[in-house]
C-alpha cells in the first residue's frame, strides 16, 4: 500500500509535468519567481487535480502587502497600481475593482489560507509556465515589486523601474515617493527598512550575489523623512567570493556611496560626508567595516588595507602600517587584495573595549596569527 506522502508526491510530478522519480527523489524541481527559487514546491499541497500554495508567501514575493480580515475571512493584497481582495470559500477575486474567476474557491487548509497556483498567478498578474527539459515551473512578473513595511509605513520598489512607493496603511493606495538609480538585474533585491526617529526611515534595496568565484553588490539607499527623499546614495562592489564574518557591530547608521559615507544623526538628520579618498590619499572600492560616533573603519579592496578615520578630527590612520610588525609591513605594503592567500590573513578587527581596539592578522611571511592592539586616546 502506498504511503500518503508519496501518493501526493506522485500526484504534483504528474501536475507539474515532473517525472515520479524527480517527485520521490531528494530535490524537487522548484518554483521560480523571476528566477529566484520561493520553496513553494515544499509547501505545495495537490488535491483533485490542483495545485494549491499559501496565499502569503507567493502574494508578499510577488510585491504586495497582505492584511488579513478574520472576521469576513478576506485577505487584501496591495502593490503600486493593483489591490486584489479574495475570500475563503470564493472563487471570485476583485483587482482594482474587477470580478476574476478562479479555478477554485481560495480555501484555509491546516491554519493557511491557500490559493490555486496556475489562476492565483494570474489574478496576481505574473505568468507561469513549465520550463522544457528541467519541469519546473517559472512565474515571470515583469514589475517585480518588493516590500518592507515597519509600524507606521509600508513600501514598495519597483526592481523593474527603481520607482518607491509607500503608505500610512498596508492596504492604502501607494504613493510615489521618487525614483533610484537602479541598474536592471535579473536578480530579486531585499528590501530592508531602518526607523531612525519619528517619521524618518533609512530603505536599502540590495542586490547581493556570487558568480564565477566573485561577490557582486548593488546596494542603493534613500533616506525618507515625512514622506520625502531627502538623500538617497548607492553603491555597487565586485570583490573576491571570500567570507569575512562581521566581528564587531556597528552602532552609527551611515548610509554609504563608491567614493564616501555619510552618517545620519539620531534624530534622522544628515550628519557629516566623509569623502574617502581626500581623507585617505587612496582610490578605489571599499567597503565600510566599523562604524562608531567616533570613528570609521573601511577596507580597500585592491589592497586589503584597513583604514581608521577618527570622525571628530578627519585624522586617517592606515591600521595595516600602524599595527603590523615592520617586516610584516613590507609584505602589506604592496599586498593584493585579489589573492585568496592575502584575504584569508588580513588584518581584522575581533573586539572593541572602551578606547582599546583588538585586531588579528596572519604573517604572509611565516603565516603566524598575531594579536595587536590600537589606541582611540590620544597618544
Amino acid at each position: 500500500m502506498m504511503r500518503t506522502g508519496k501518493l501526493a508526491a506522485v500526484v504534483l510530478a504528474a501536475v507539474l509535468g515532473w517525472g515520479a522519480s524527480t517527485a520521490f527523489g531528494a530535490e524537487v524541481s522548484p518554483i521560480l519567481l523571476n528566477y529566484k527559487n520561493l520553496d513553494l514546491a515544499s509547501k505545495a499541497i495537490v488535491s483533485a487535480g490542483t495545485t494549491w500554495v499559501p496565499l502569503k508567501t507567493l502574494a508578499i514575493n510577488m510585491g504586495y502587502s497582505v492584511v488579513w480580515n478574520q472576521a469576513s475571512k478576506t485577505a487584501v493584497l496591495t502593490r503600486p497600481g493593483r489591490q486584489i481582495a479574495v475570500t475563503a470559500g470564493s472563487k471570485a477575486a476583485t483587482v482594482n475593482g474587477t470580478v476574476f474567476q478562479l479555478a477554485k474557491p481560495v480555501r484555509i487548509a491546516a491554519g493557511t489560507v491557500q490559493i490555486p497556483l496556475v489562476s492565483g498567478t494570474g489574478v496576481l498578474g505574473g505568468k507561469i509556465a513549465r520550463e522544457p527539459g528541467s519541469g519546473s515551473l517559472s512565474i515571470s512578473d515583469e514589475t517585480r515589486f518588493t516590500t518592507a513595511a515597519v509600524p507606521d509605513m509600508t513600501y514598495w520598489v519597483s526592481q523593474h523601474t527603481g520607482e518607491v512607493y509607500a503608505s500610512r496603511s498596508a492596504s492604502g493606495k501607494p504613493a510615489l515617493l521618487g525614483k533610484l538609480p537602479l541598474i536592471v538585474s535579473p536578480y530579486m533585491h531585499n528590501l530592508e527598512i531602518k526607523t531612525v526617529a519619528g517619521g524618518t526611515h533609512l530603505l536599502v534595496l540590495s542586490d547581493n550575489h556570487y558568480a564565477m568565484f566573485t561577490n557582486f553588490s548593488n546596494v542603493y539607499q534613500a533616506l525618507i523623512r515625512d514622506g520625502k527623499i531627502v538623500k538617497q546614495m548607492d553603491f555597487h562592489l565586485m570583490v573576491p567570493a571570500y567570507s569575512e564574518n562581521p566581528k564587531v557591530a556597528s552602532t552609527q547608521l551611515y548610509m554609504s556611496g563608491d567614493d564616501s559615507v555619510q552618517y545620519i544623526n539620531g534624530d534622522g538628520s544628515l550628519g557629516k560626508l566623509y569623502d574617502i579618498e581626500a581623507l585617505t590619499g587612496q582610490s578605489g572600492a571599499f567597503t565600510v567595516k566599523y562604524a562608531a560616533p567616533d570613528v570609521l573603519i573601511i577596507r580597500f579592496v585592491d589592497t586589503s588595507h584597513l583604514y581608521l578615520i577618527h570622525t571628530g578630527t578627519d585624522a586617517t590612520v592606515n591600521l595595516n602600517k600602524e599595527v603590523a610588525t615592520p617586516e610584516d609591513w613590507k609584505d602589506w605594503e604592496k599586498s593584493d587584495g585579489q589573492d585568496p592567500y592575502v584575504l584569508a590573513r588580513m588584518l581584522i578587527l575581533t573586539k572593541r573595549d572602551g578606547n582599546r581596539l583588538t585586531l588579528t592578522y596572519r604573517s604572509l611571511a611565516d603565516d603566524k596569527g598575531r594579536t595587536v592592539t590600537y589606541s582611540l586616546s590620544p597618544k
